[in-house]
């Protein structure tokens, strides 16, 4: 019998040892970003925050990291990479986007101890994730011409607006020269679906509305091409082929009689 329970004690201390750490009860965290679209090697901030009402202390680190979409992590992306989170107090973590574009994955591991009642228990490892999209800004620009050139345009403001949607970061000024023209450029960055999009710019607060380009709507492509330039090529390599062929058939052929006869010996 005292055999069958030293086996049994011994069985029992080998399963405690064998059970992971347990997920912390009342322990919360989470990755909040302003944006989850961002221009290749561009900066975005992001908030990490772990929080812990159960116990007493707790000693938890982070790592942080960056994957490609083949789960590759990108070297240099995250600042800072690793550190520690106090209870309920907001970490900021700035990415830095790659230059090749596509599909992202922030990813942050926890790790520590919590300790309540004097009693200090190692929690089980927690992995957080947040998606993000790295795209090649869209360069859009609208030229401008003031038809009354007395008119001061320094410091005037605009709105882009794209398919119908005013961008509320898009926010320009321009200067228009002695001349009376002037552009205003917008980079738009977004997961922009393919196809034909349309823009335009709008005053900012009204007011000075004589200016040529004002409200003008633009076409542009994404993805699929507009093949119009590719056509307009096609059509004159067809009428150069043409000139050629008709050059060819009016050449005059010259004749250069007939050849000598060979001597015969």
């Amino acid at each position: 019998m005292n055999k069958l329970l030293i086996i049994a004690a011994a069985v029992l201390a080998a399963a405690l040892v064998l059970i992971p750490a347990a997920d912390i009860d009342g322990a919360y965290h989470s990755i909040d970003g302003e944006k989850s679209v961002i221009a290749v090697e561009e900066d975005a901030d992001f908030t990490i925050l772990y929080s812990d009402s159960e116990h007493d202390t707790m000693d938890i680190t982070f790592t942080a990291r960056l994957v490609d979409s083949k789960g590759n992590t990108v070297s240099g992306a995250v600042s800072p990479s690793t550190g520690t989170v106090d209870n309920k107090v907001p970490e900021i973590l700035t990415v830095t986007a790659p230059k090749d574009a596509g599909s992202y994955t922030l990813e942050v591991v926890y790790n520590g101890t919590v300790t309540i009642d004097g009693t200090e228990t190692e929690i089980e490892e927690i992995t957080d994730r947040f998606s993000i999209k790295a795209v090649n800004p869209v360069t859009l620009t609208v030229d401008v011409e003031m038809k009354d050139q007395s008119v001061n345009l320094s410091g005037y403001g605009v709105y882009f607006w794209i398919d119908g949607q005013k961008m509320e970061d898009s926010y320009k000024t321009f200067t228009v020269s002695s001349n009376g023209t002037g552009s205003v450029k917008y980079d738009w960055v977004a997961d922009v679906s393919s196809g034909k999009h349309t823009f335009w710019v709008e005053s900012a607060n009204g007011g000075v509305t004589d200016i040529a380009g004002l409200s003008e709507k633009h076409d542009f492509y994404v993805g699929d091409n507009d093949y119009s330039l590719a056509i307009a090529f096609a059509i004159l390599f067809v009428i150069i082929m043409i000139i050629l062929v008709v050059w060819i058939y009016r050449k005059p052929v010259k004749n250069f009689g007939k050849p000598k006869a060979r001597r015969k010996n």
